[in-house]
């Protein structure tokens, strides 16, 4: 247990949470990226452009939960007929990966990718932020089309499981 007060508590998660906030826009300014912020909030929007297409990145401190994470939603929705093979797809890419999942709502079609970072009691560098976002970025680019491929019935289930195991070894 905490020596800290619920206030004091709270203040030092916001004041932790304010300081990755800053690392982070600290790491995109210094990559000279174009991003839109909510100081208040403590969220950035921003983009990347990948071999095919464009990512939209949306990145949030949670001071509450003590995480940065990153989410970037993919550029289709899945038709009810197609969410099992989806899921599958998801799954596959999801055992392949170390860090970050693919993740779905499976009552409106959402697909996307989300990366999860803690700080609790801890401070991030522009490394770690740099990180996060070149990781996200390649493995929205690696799976993005194949999962399109697999939603538009374009691409089997085994042909997406031989590719993602190519990507890996």
């Amino acid at each position: 247990m905490s020596d800290l007060s619920k206030e004091q508590l709270e203040q030092r998660k916001q004041s932790e949470a304010k300081v990755v906030y800053s690392t982070l826009c600290s790491a995109l300014t210094n990559r000279k990226w174009t991003y839109n912020k909510e100081d208040d909030n403590l969220i950035v929007r921003t983009s990347a452009v990948g071999d095919d297409l464009s990512m939209k990145l949306y990145i949030k401190v949670d001071a509450n939960r003590s995480v940065m994470f990153l989410k970037s939603a993919m550029p289709f929705t899945v038709p009810q007929e197609r969410i099992h093979d989806i899921m599958q797809a998801i799954t596959i890419a999801n055992w392949a990966m170390l860090n970050g999942m693919f993740e779905m709502d499976m009552n409106d079609g959402y697909v996307g990718f989300k990366v999860v970072i803690p700080f609790m009691e801890s401070m991030l560098s522009e490394k770690l932020c740099n990180y996060m976002i070149d990781m996200s970025c390649r493995m929205i680019d690696i799976f993005n089309d194949k999962m399109l491929a697999v939603n538009e019935g374009k691409m089997t289930l085994g042909e997406f499981s031989r590719i993602t195991k190519e990507a890996f070894n």
